[in-house]
């Protein structure tokens, strides 16, 4: 047994039952619980080797699967799923264990075999658990990198929210806990320890962290100082640490004369040899846990290891070094149990296992990908008692171990829905003469904030809300926070009020927009796992859009749906330097799936297009704005500016002008309306948000010379886009039959190519003008100058469009 120590924050303690005040697991229950456990071994196992030695593949190249990583964690999610989950928990998996998790889910009942043999199959289980493929059995969605482990901790976050809102009664509305199970080499990832560094996450008591500590990754072993690193970084941040190293058989030779001694030898190890260990042949191991380490004299046995074995065979020698705790199903039942008295702050678990626990390539390093042949599967069946035509049986009925699933408590499942308040059309803002997108932006915010709409609505910032115009929403809804805490500035004049209670509805980050797209997912997903929807908005600059996109692109793939609004853009962004303005996010916009990307050049623009993204984030509303089918449900990215733009420029604000934003553009100049309009001396300009009135300008400056110059406002070039797939495109609406062979010259503050399919759409010659290189420093006229994306630009570009030379 190991020595407990308790104490307050910040500090680790074994578990294995050390200062157990619960009473030990039933010994018939744990004995069929490794019956259990072993079949979850074999079914995984199996599965894997069906897919891709079994299953017709026409292709012949390999379909893949984790043999060694599922078996890592067999011990923990039988012990999670045949003992200690409650239908309050909601799980996040670690990826590579998926064919594990399935195998359990056919053991329960909740996937049949036709299921379980579709695993990477096109409409079958995905490779990764996906809430968003397979929400039947999976709760929270998980990938590598550890943007799933963070992604879910975020989600307790977004219970502990809705719970302090009232949004729910906490009696099965929503996870009691999120329990989140990680490898220990997705923790070398920076996004996992900058969420840890959040406050916000440290208060969390509703959140487990199970880490399967097997020293391998991908390609090697992991360095020896992980453990001890890992140990002190969670501590650090506030977590309560338990940890299971050993198994019961080496704790109870830990007790025996000689035990400190082999306990020394076995924590001193470096990781490479202790998996070294583990591939020794019967009798190697002996040696070598014997015999001290170095060279010379000091490579001699020692008396009191050698004689702690001397009773045991090389086979049980063999086995008991690799005892560790995480393959030890009462040591996990008891650290679980554990882990559950204490709420007041998040718990991990750091749980030694064996990567490739039980088959034959356990502790190999390069296990990773490697698949059993056929005749290590044989001998795993004989191991196992699998019979010949039992590959996929269940526990037969009556059997000891059928009548425990059978008894089991249902696992987690979705409540019913809530009704989500309505979001209008209008607010009716009036917008001053002269105003930026991003001004508008705060403007209708604070509007929204005046009405009961915006209830649901949260706001999320990574340290940036000030400088993207939230102040007037936050002196109105307060910032969000546990506990409440007291304005100590509250009697000095400013702007903006910072009130922290656990009534807010402003979440403030620190400076990591990974955590941001993360927690905005989280957020995005409480209809999926309480039943009720929150309509999350966040705010980051521009540029750092980049920074956080692996975060972003999984947090759209777990079906997640959120507003992002990107502020400032574009070199228009002058004078703060080239480092914070962004060139290549249009394209980006366009890229993602599963998010509508809009450039609105005016205020009641901003207006229209976040109450249609909130609108389309309600699910009891069918989640569809004005855009239809193909919007129906998506998340929103706003591009927006801080450059001014005369709004008089505007067009009148109608229904019609308000549906054709929302598609994607509309005809803000009609050349055909001048005298003298006919296609050979006719352009159009298609211009996209703070570029419109350079292109109004460079019409007029057209139209002197004599050719008649139509501007279109693209608001989403992202809709526009896939708009072409459309038997009629909105493209070709916007533009006439009578125009047919005009050129067409695209221009925005981005790169040049995001608007670059207009001209091929339509069959026309174009001049596509943008920003594609590193910005600079100056004003907006040098710099529009610089990168020819300004008037004199457009007016060039028109001319080399139809023949003609400069005057």
């Amino acid at each position: 047994m190991t020595t407990a120590r308790r104490g307050g924050k910040g500090q680790t303690r074994s578990s294995a039952a050390a200062g157990r005040s619960a009473p030990p697991i039933d010994a018939d229950r744990l004995a069929l619980l490794e019956s259990i456990q072993r079949r979850v071994l074999w079914l995984s196992t199996y599965l894997v080797h069906h897919i891709n030695a079994v299953r017709p593949n026409p292709e012949g190249s390999k379909v893949g699967g984790h043999q060694a990583s599922s078996a890592s964690l067999v011990s923990v999610l039988t012990a999670l799923y045949f003992d200690a989950l409650r239908p309050t928990d909601a799980v996040a998996l670690k990826a590579h264990a998926s064919p594990a998790f399935y195998a359990i889910q056919y053991l329960r009942g909740r996937l049949d075999l036709a299921d379980l043999q579709g695993l990477r199959e096109f409409g079958g289980l995905q490779a990764y658990p996906s809430r968003r493929k397979n929400p039947e059995v999976v709760d929270l969605s998980t990938g590598s990198m550890g943007l799933g482990a963070v992604a879910a901790s975020f989600g307790a976050l977004a219970v502990r929210y809705l719970t302090d809102h009232g949004i729910h009664d906490g009696a099965g509305a929503a996870p009691g806990r999120v329990i989140v199970l990680v490898g220990d080499a997705e923790l070398d990832e920076g996004n996992v320890w900058e969420a840890l560094l959040e406050e916000s996450v440290a208060a969390l008591g509703n959140l487990l962290w199970i880490v399967d500590l097997n020293r391998q990754s991908l390609d090697r072993v992991t360095p020896d100082a992980r453990r001890r690193q890992f140990a002190q970084m969670f501590a650090a941040n506030g977590w309560r640490v338990i940890e299971l190293r050993w198994g019961g058989r080496l704790r109870a030779l830990f007790a025996q004369p000689g035990g400190e001694a082999l306990r020394r030898r076995l924590e001193t190890m470096s990781s490479a040899e202790y998996q070294a260990l583990l591939r020794l042949p019967a009798g190697g191991a002996r040696k070598r846990l014997a015999v001290r380490p170095g060279g010379g004299p000091e490579a001699e046995l020692d008396p009191g290891i050698d004689r702690l074995l001397a009773d045991l065979s090389d086979d049980e020698v063999q086995a008991v070094a690799g005892d560790v705790g995480g393959h030890d199903l009462g040591a996990i039942l008891d650290a679980l149990g554990e882990a559950g008295r204490e709420r007041d702050r998040p718990t991990v678990i750091l749980a030694d296992t064996v990567k490739g626990w039980g088959l034959p390539l356990a502790a190999d390093p390069l296990n990773h990908g490697a698949l059993l042949t056929t005749a290590q599967l044989q001998r795993l069946r004989e191991r196992l008692g699998i019979a010949t035509g039992d590959e996929w049986a269940r526990f037969p009925d009556g059997s000891a171990e059928a009548r425990l699933i059978a008894e089991l408590p249902a696992l987690y499942a979705s409540p019913a829905p809530r009704a989500t308040p309505a979001i209008p059309d209008e607010l009716g803002e009036s917008p001053p003469a002269q105003t930026s997108t991003q001004e508008a932006f705060g403007r209708v915010l604070g509007a929204l904030g005046r009405t009961t709409a915006s209830d649901r609505v949260v706001t999320v910032s990574a340290d940036v809300a000030v400088t993207t115009h939230l102040a007037g929403w936050i002196n109105r809804k307060g910032v969000y926070c546990s506990a409440e805490r007291p304005n100590h500035f509250a009697e000095l004049p400013q702007a903006m009020q910072w009130s922290e209670s656990p009534a807010g509805q402003h979440i403030e980050l620190g400076i990591a927009e990974h955590n941001l797209f993360l927690l905005l997912g989280a957020l995005g997903l409480t209809h999926e796992l309480s039943g009720a929807t929150l309509l999350p908005i966040g705010t980051l600059y521009d540029p750092f859009v980049t920074r956080g996109l692996d975060a972003l692109y999984h947090a759209l793939y777990s079906g997640a749906r959120f507003v992002v609004a990107a502020t400032p853009s574009g070199v228009s962004l002058s004078w703060e330097g080239g480092a914070h303005q962004s060139v290549i996010t249009p394209p980006i916009g366009i890229a993602l799936p599963a998010m509508r990307y809009f450039e609105p050049a005016f205020a009641v623009e901003v207006e229209w297009i976040l109450l249609d993204a909130l609108q389309a984030l309600r699910r009891d509303a069918g989640g569809q704005g004005d855009n239809g089918r193909d919007s129906a449900g998506e998340s929103t990215y706003l591009r927006l500016s801080t450059k001014t733009v005369d709004q008089s420029l505007a067009p009148a604000a109608t229904p019609a002008q308000r549906a054709a934003v929302l598609r994607g553009g509309y005809r803000l100049v009609d050349g055909r309306g001048r005298p003298g309009w006919e296609p050979e001396r006719a352009v159009h300009v298609f211009a996209a948000g703070v570029m419109v009135p350079e292109a109004v300008e460079a019409s007029r400056a057209l139209e002197a010379e004599g050719i008649l110059a139509s501007v279109f406002v693209v608001t989403s070039p992202d809709l526009l886009y896939r708009g072409l797939r459309a038997p009629r495109p909105y493209l070709e609406e916007l533009v006439g039959p009578d125009e047919e062979d005009v050129p067409a010259v695209s221009v925005l503050d981005g790169h040049s190519h995001t608007l670059a399919f207009i001209g091929a759409a339509l069959g026309v010659t174009q001049a596509a003008l943008g920003v594609d290189s590193f910005g600079q420093s100056g004003s907006r006229r040098d710099l529009y100058r610089h990168y020819g994306i300004d008037a004199a630009a457009i007016v060039d570009a028109a001319r080399t469009l139809l023949g003609r030379h400069a005057r």
